[in-house]
């Protein structure tokens, strides 16, 4: 794996694991569960809406593992 790319997913790894991220992870995943609810949504645009918002708010919290994965899978491809 290119050494400058590795550099780049450590940084962002050193990143993910401080205290302030967890802080912001804990309040993305209850930002959330607040907005997780089906029964709430009256018409479609609002559904389309809110699945579009849970959808990031999923991908920030999962972002940890999917960087992970990518790590994972580039050293797979460069051995």
């Amino acid at each position: 794996m290119d050494t400058e790319l590795k550099q780049s997913y450590d940084k962002m790894l050193d990143t993910l694991s401080t205290e302030g991220w967890q802080i912001i992870r804990e309040r993305l995943v209850d930002m959330f569960n607040q907005q997780n609810n089906l029964l709430a949504i009256s018409e479609e645009k609002t559904f389309w809406q809110q699945r579009g918002s849970l959808g990031m708010l999923h991908l920030m919290i999962e972002f940890e593992e999917v960087l992970k994965g990518e790590l994972a899978q580039a050293e797979e491809n460069a051995e």
